[in-house]
């Protein structure tokens, strides 16, 4: 039998874990549903997160780390954006170059600053919400967390809200099923996608920011660990829908949430090496999600078919 208190740590590293493929994921859900997509969410992720970290360190501001991040992530989507949508390149090359971009950028960067010195940052701290935290076992899962878990609580919903009952979400859902024909109805493509790709590359300089400020407190390479294709698959997963992005997300973070404790039981228990299979079980879980709902999943007819105005 759990302890109550072991099973609240579990679901509260779950929802921690989960958050930066929520968030880059969603981001890649509005840039997918446009027609545009993006594989460089891994680069800018990884470039969100040392931002973050650098500013933060010179400023001690955590603000100033996310508020830089996310800027980082929109200069990146621009990049991207100008080559998928302006000037056509293939899409699924445009994100490979800014993925390679951001990995090496970021790792070089550091090097560069910080040498072969081990840095830490003061991250940001879990913060309770009175009554609802007292709640036994949910409470300090879902409540006693940090503020941008809040901000996602907040922001998945809204951007679910806005893509099936606002005019703005139905013309970005023509745009990725009919460009043509939205275009012949008065919606500007270019603008619209172009504000889809922006939006998912600051989710996604977001999501790495949050990965570093929240829940490591530290950058080196590769911190994202392959989050950043997670995300993207995860949005395959969901259907190109927000929730159901965001519940798969649950899933993985679940699935790494344990595998976290099950090491610290083997390594307790003298089977220290058990840790490198437990390290696959997120990914595993992952790949069995994905093979199981892939068949039925139904990508927007116009992703990566770059549009010309005739």
């Amino acid at each position: 039998m759990i302890p109550l208190e072991t099973l609240s740590s579990i679901i509260n590293l779950a929802i921690a874990m989960s958050t930066p493929l929520a968030l880059a994921g969603l981001g890649e859900v509005y840039s997918e549903r446009s027609g545009v997509l993006n594989l460089g969410v891994e680069g800018i992720m990884l470039m969100g997160a040392f931002t973050a970290f650098h500013f933060t360190y010179i400023t001690g501001n955590l603000i100033v780390g996310y508020f830089t991040a996310i800027l980082v992530g929109l200069i990146l989507g621009l990049i991207k954006a100008t080559l998928s949508i302006s000037l056509k390149v293939n899409q699924v090359i445009a994100g490979m170059g800014i993925y390679f971009l951001g990995f090496g950028l970021s790792d070089f960067l550091y090097r560069t600053i910080y040498g072969a010195e081990y840095v830490t940052i003061q991250k940001s701290i879990q913060v309770p919400i009175p009554i609802l935290s007292s709640i036994p076992v949910i409470g300090p899962a879902l409540f006693k967390q940090y503020p941008a878990i809040y901000l996602t609580y907040m922001l998945l919903p809204l951007a679910w809200f806005i893509l099936y009952r606002t005019r703005w979400g139905l013309a970005l859902r023509a745009v990725g099923e009919n460009p043509r024909v939205a275009d012949t109805l008065g919606v500007n493509v270019f603008h619209v996608r172009y504000l889809a790709v922006l939006f998912g590359s600051a989710m996604a300089g977001f999501a790495g920011a949050f990965l570093c400020l929240g829940v490591v407190g530290l950058f080196y390479e590769n911190l994202t660990f392959g989050m950043g294709f997670i995300a993207i698959g995860l949005v395959y997963f969901g259907k190109w829908d927000p929730l159901r992005m965001w519940a798969g997300s649950l899933i993985f973070g679940t699935a790494w949430s344990i595998s976290t404790f099950l090491q610290d039981y083997f390594t307790k228990a003298g089977y220290p090496t058990a840790t490198y299979f437990l390290l696959m079980i997120p990914y595993i879980v992952v790949i069995i999600s994905l093979i199981a709902v892939s068949r039925k999943a139904k990508a927007p007819a116009s992703l990566t078919i770059p549009y010309t105005r005739e």
